[in-house]
């Protein structure tokens, strides 16, 4: 068995003298294993890894366990995650099916070995290191999956050998029911875990501290936002919504719809003040319309059993497919696509104008509120998280009352239509500044499109994207070859060349392709494997089970709810959380970041969300070492400032 370098230079960093002097000893007896050992010392085994489970099938939606048992020979022991003066811990590197994920390693009570006065800490004969497994909502029943983990110890008897090994296990997917493993009891014997310090263990004093767990947990919470709720009452709540409704329109991800509420205000300000008193209030209609709309889907989903959240619809590519054509169709016609070839004179043109202002001014109020969703403001936070655990008439009021703060700015311009008229004269200026709104529009579509990638995959959405560019060619063939003057039978001709071309593509790029009805069904094989070890920027990804370990070892941790649909989580993600000083505060306090990523559904992060009064995204929250009941829970819009000060007043990890 060749020497492994990283093993020695791990080693080699141990504090002690007598250390060192082992060091020296493994390395001249590495060395000599290297180059002039007989051939039987590397095929010798003195170690052999098997990859176990607690269940015999897979259920989607639960967690099980999954376990690397270490059969020892006679005499030779390995390491706990804490060795001692010498001695290298057993490290996993786990390689899972798409969408699984894992936590930290669950290691057993180590025994304690000296020899020449130099302490280590290990096991002998056998040992079992565990992780928790959680399985994705969406698999197939009868589905073969492939768990598969490299393995690498450090064994010592007389001499020590590094040693590594791959191992895997290939489990069913079942629907439910009682799963239990022949295995089952090996980790029965586990039990919890030990993850305490190897200094008690010296001391002898060893106790395993009290497991916290974040969903059953009962939060005293310390706010940072000046939207502290407690206590607060219903009328308090309708006021947080109207208020936090009206600033969602300068929130970050209502930004992209800029061009239609500009556009508006500027086809109506010539108009007489009576139609423009009624176009607001259809504008203010189709918002507050919208969010009723999404109240009573709200209401349907919960009495359907779902937990669902604010901006829950941004998780479904379908839904995003759709947001991607109409946004597009829009663009299209800001660029003055569906006006071309109008030679029907003035009447004709004030009449199609008179027809296109109110239903068009409804549905740019609905598709504003759409496309505002994938965020919560200030003071509307808190408002949809007491709404969504509330009776439906609750749900119904707050979400009415938003609606009703998000249109008022219109509602006050078109009441008083003299503010209006501040606004330029038109002028063929006007077209040119609608066109320009228009590549907004396409700037959107392009957000859009980038969060179904991220959602469905590259190659699926490559498909998709093939599709709307053959959306776009039929739109155009609609609006080349009809116009105010053409015939019933022309238009019904040119209309189904058109339906038909889409029709063929349709087929061809989206039902055709299993990988784009997979992620229709929100069941994509683009859902990343997510491992104990995170990202490269230090984030872990999140999971009950690992947050749980890490309150429970009094880790500070920074709890980051993001999705990739979020504007607001991108905005905050970029200027402040990566943010020099606040990486270096987080590096100096040693605090764990951990990233609960709810750009695809998850059951747990939308019930830890509820836990705090949440009912989207962006949330912040700071658990202090040792005080995880106490947690501290920060804005939707934070500064640098605002994060180190709180990471101050949480302290370092114990």
């Amino acid at each position: 068995m060749l020497f492994d370098r990283s093993y020695l230079r791990e080693v080699v960093l141990k504090k002690s003298y007598k250390s060192m002097l082992l060091t020296l000893v493994l390395a001249l007896a590495a060395v000599l294993t290297n180059f002039v050992a007989p051939a039987w010392c590397e095929e010798a085994v003195y170690v052999t890894p098997h990859l176990i489970s607690d269940r015999s099938a897979v259920v989607p939606g639960q967690s099980f366990k999954l376990g690397i048992h270490l059969d020892m020979a006679e005499g030779w022991h390995t390491y706990y995650k804490d060795p001692g003066d010498a001695g290298m811990k057993t490290s996993v590197e786990w390689h899972l099916p798409p969408g699984f994920k894992v936590s930290e390693l669950i290691w057993q009570k180590p025994e304690k070995f000296v020899e020449a006065g130099i302490t280590t800490y290990g096991y002998h004969d056998k040992t079992l290191l565990a992780a928790v497994v959680t399985a994705p909502t969406k698999l197939t029943t009868g589905e073969k999956l492939d768990f598969k983990a490299d393995v690498k110890w450090l064994s010592c008897k007389d001499i020590c050998l590094p040693g590594k090994g791959s191992v895997e296990l290939q489990l069913p997917v079942a629907a439910g029911g009682d799963n239990a493993s022949s295995d089952a009891e090996e980790f029965k014997q586990l039990g919890e875990g030990f993850n305490g310090s190897v200094k008690d263990l010296s001391a002898g004093t060893a106790e395993k501290p009290k497991e916290i767990s974040v969903l059953e947990s009962n939060y005293k919470i310390d706010s940072a936002s000046s939207a502290s709720t407690g206590g607060a009452s219903l009328l308090t709540f309708l006021g947080f919504a109207l208020v936090g409704g009206l600033i969602l329109n300068i929130m970050p991800c209502v930004l992209p719809v800029i061009a239609i509420k500009v556009m508006s205000f500027l086809e109506q300000a010539q108009d007489s003040p009576a139609r423009v008193r009624l176009l607001g209030l259809t504008f203010s209609a189709g918002i507050i319309s919208s969010f009723l709309a999404l109240a009573f889907l709200v209401i349907a989903l919960k009495a359907g059993g779902q937990s669902i959240g604010w901006g829950f619809q941004f998780q479904y590519p379908g839904f995003l497919i759709v947001m991607c054509a109409v946004v597009l169709l829009m663009s299209l016609s800001f660029f003055g696509l569906f006006y071309v070839n109008i030679t029907v004179g003035q009447a004709g043109i004030d009449k199609l104008s008179q027809g296109e202002g109110f239903v068009g001014t409804f549905f740019k109020g609905v598709l504003a509120t759409v496309l505002s969703t994938p965020c919560t403001a200030p003071l509307l936070a808190p408002a949809l998280g007491f709404a969504f655990a509330e009776p439906a008439y609750v749900v119904l009021s707050i979400f009415f009352a938003a609606g009703l703060g998000m249109s008022l700015p219109y509602l006050l311009l078109t009441l008083n239509p003299a503010w209006l008229q501040k606004l330029p004269k038109p002028g063929a200026w006007m077209e040119k500044f609608k066109q320009s709104m228009g590549f907004i529009l396409l700037a959107t579509m392009v957000w859009l499109d980038y969060v179904l990638t991220r959602q469905i995959g590259a190659e699926p959405a490559s498909f998709i994207n093939y599709w709307l560019v053959t959306l776009a060619f039929c739109a155009w063939i609609v609006a080349t070859f009809t116009d105010l003057t053409s015939t019933g039978a022309r238009k019904a001709k040119v209309y189904a060349i058109a339906a038909l071309v889409l029709g063929v593509v349709s087929w061809l790029c989206i039902f055709a392709q299993p990988q784009v009805m997979a992620a229709l069904s929100n069941n994509s094989s683009a859902e990343k494997t997510v491992t104990a070890s995170g990202d490269s920027s230090g984030w872990q990804p999140f999971s009950v089970s690992a947050l749980n370990e890490l309150l429970t070892a009094n880790k500070t941790v920074l709890l980051d709810f993001t999705a990739d649909w979020c504007q607001t989580c991108q905005v905050n993600e970029k200027t402040v959380l990566s943010n020099s000083a606040v990486q270096a505060k987080l590096k100096e306090l040693n605090v764990v970041k951990m990233r609960a990523d709810w750009t695809r559904q998850d059951p747990d992060i939308t019930k830890l969300l509820s836990k705090f009064g949440r009912a989207g995204v962006p949330l912040y929250v700071i658990f202090p070492a040792g005080k995880a009941q106490s947690p501290i829970v920060l804005p939707e819009v934070i500064t640098v400032q605002m994060v180190v000060d709180e990471l101050n007043k949480a302290g370092k990890s114990q």
